[in-house]
Parts: C-alpha cells; structure tokens; sequence
C-alpha cells in the first residue's frame, strides 16, 4: 500500500508529463450566426482536475477505431500551423500564443460553414519517456437535469469525455524525420460532415497509410506464414499476433514488425520479422492496423435473418466441421448456456 509521500510522488511524476496546456471555446449558438471566442492569456495548471480530464480523453482516443494517420497536406501551403508549431518548438513563441492562434484559425473556418456548435479545445503538450507530443480536443458537453436547493428541477452540461468528434496529434518526435508520413493521427467525427469537412481543413490534415489495405496485406502474410508451421502452432501464433497487434491499437501504437517477431520466438528473434519483410513489397519496421479486422482474422461469423453463428478459427477440425460439398457445418461441442436453452424448449415440445 502507498503511503501519502509515495502518493503524493507518483502524482508529481504524472504531472510532469504534461508540459503545456491551456483550454479555450469556439460557440456559434445559431445558424450561420456570429462564431464567438474565449481564450485564455496564461495556461491552466496541470494538475488534478485537468490531468484527470487529459487522461480520460487520451484513453479514448487510443481506443477509438475512428483514427486515421497521416501528415499536413504538402500541397497546402497556406496551412499556418506548422509555421506555428515550428516556433513553438524552437521556443520563440509561447504555448498561449500558439494555441490561441490556432484557435482563432480554426475559428475562420468553422465561419466557411453554417452549422452551430459549442465547444471547449483543450490544447496539451506532453512529454514522456524522451517522446513529445501535441493533442488538441474537441471537448463535447452533454446536459443533465438536477435538483438544486430550493428543490428544483434545474438542468447542467456536463463534460462528454466517452464521445470524441475531433482530435488531432502530432507526434514532435516523428514529425523531425525526414520523409515520415505518420506523424499527424487525427479523430473527423462522422456526424456532421460540413464540421468534420472544416476541422481537416483546418488542421492540413491528408492521410497516408490505408489502414484496410495495410492490414489486409499484413495478415495475409501472417496466412503464408502460419502456413510453414503445424496446425496447432499455426493457431497459436495467429493468436499471439492478433493480440499483439490489438494490444498496441489500444494504446495508439503502430506495429513495430521486430518487436513482435521477437515476442513470437524468443529463440529465434528474427524468424517472423524475416519473414515479413521477405514477403513485403516495401518493407516497413512499423504498420498501423484496422482493429476490426484483426478480431475478425481469428474469428468466423456469418448471419442472416433466423440465424447467426460466430466461433473462433482454432475450433475448425477438431469442435467444428465443415462439409465443403454440402455446405454443412457439424458442432461437436456447444455452450452450456445453449444445451440448457435446446434441452429446456425440447421438454417443453415434448
């Protein structure tokens, strides 16, 4: 158990995460009417609260399967914001300066379009592990009724953190590469098309890595690869990788193709990440995965109107099997939960 001086260590240490962050809010209460701003002129402190709130919203975005990966479009070259950024790093230009000129340019083209909205950016830089980046939130407010001191009804806004319409990221680190493509990943929310239209002009947003097709080509080699290996080997280490590859989407990460080959085979470190890179028209050490279509890489599923089977791919040729000829699956074993149901409506027919 942690004492109140270990406690108190370890929030200091999260804390110092964050190197920068500030909030402001862009509202625009009627149709095509006046875009109002409010910013502020110091940062906000980066502590309790905010924290709080940078953790629950950062959460969310590396779980999302809304994010797409990209860099600013070197087509547009009237996009202010790396100029920006460019100064911010170098430190010639302050974080509150920064942010607020990036809000009044967001500002200039959400007046491009007519919808209303109401919103709070929260603007974060955060260092760690020698890794720096920069997140920019469209935070959404949902109402709640309550009862207040004279016992009446009276209704609040609330912060919607679960619920991400925007997002942008840009990774410091990776953007001082030369020629890397992935440094921006960013959340266009897909419910209002003309907002979503505006933030990605805003932000010189273009995409760069087809996350289906980069996935697509990747199991496929994982296919030919388990392929080389006994069935039950073969299953296991489709297992492991989808996985892997799950587990490092959750946490907003690429794939590096090394490291995962050496958590495969620790005896032979090299043996898959060879094998990939064998197979690959141009070799990556990093992919970004489609998370929908790894679950579905270990799992069979079909459904029509009366019907809807569902049973991971392990299960083929020993609980499961196919007649290719009939077009007819036996199951060996079922779930208890279900031989209960068919026993229970066999009694009741009888």
């Amino acid at each position: 158990m942690l004492d109140r001086n270990n406690y108190d260590c370890l929030q200091v240490i999260k804390n110092m995460s964050i190197k920068n962050c500030i909030i402001h809010s862009l509202k625009r209460t009627t149709e095509s009417g006046e875009v109002k701003i409010n910013t502020r002129d110091v940062e906000n402190p980066a502590e309790g609260p905010v924290v709080s709130l940078f953790t629950q919203l950062k959460q969310n975005f590396q779980r999302s399967t809304q994010r797409q990966y990209g860099m600013f479009d070197p087509e547009q070259g009237d996009n202010p914001l790396p100029g920006w950024l460019k100064q911010y790093e170098n430190e010639s230009m302050a974080f509150s300066t920064v942010s607020t000129k990036i809000t009044e340019h967001l500002k200039s083209k959400l007046e491009e379009i007519s919808d209303g909205f109401s919103a709070h950016l929260l603007f974060v830089v955060e260092e760690l592990l020698e890794e720096s980046h920069l997140y920019l939130f469209w935070i959404n407010h949902t109402q709640a009724q309550l009862i207040d001191s004279d016992m009446d009804i009276d209704t609040i806004d609330y912060i919607d953190s679960s619920k991400l319409s925007f997002v942008l990221k840009l990774d410091f680190n990776q953007w001082q590469v030369e020629n890397w493509q992935q440094y921006l990943s960013v959340i266009a929310g897909r419910g209002n098309k003309d907002l979503a239209q505006a933030f990605l002009q805003f932000s010189g947003f273009i995409s760069s890595v087809n996350l289906q097709q980069q996935t697509d080509e990747f199991l496929t080699i994982v296919d030919e690869y388990a392929q080389t290996l006994t069935t039950d080997e073969s299953n296991q280490y489709k297992n492991k990788i989808v996985d892997y590859c799950v587990e490092q989407d959750m946490q907003g990460n690429p794939v590096n193709i090394k490291n995962l080959s050496e958590e495969l085979n620790a005896t032979e470190p090299e043996h898959f990440s060879d094998f990939v890179k064998q197979k690959q028209e141009e070799p990556k050490e990093e992919i970004y995965a489609h998370r929908n279509s790894l679950k579905k890489f270990v799992r069979f599923y079909g459904r029509e109107k009366d019907l809807s089977i569902s049973f991971s791919s392990d299960m083929m040729g020993d609980n499961v099997v196919f007649d290719l000829e009939k077009g007819e699956i036996t199951l060996k074993t079922i779930p208890k939960s279900l031989q209960q149901q068919l026993a229970k409506y066999i009694k009741q027919s009888s």
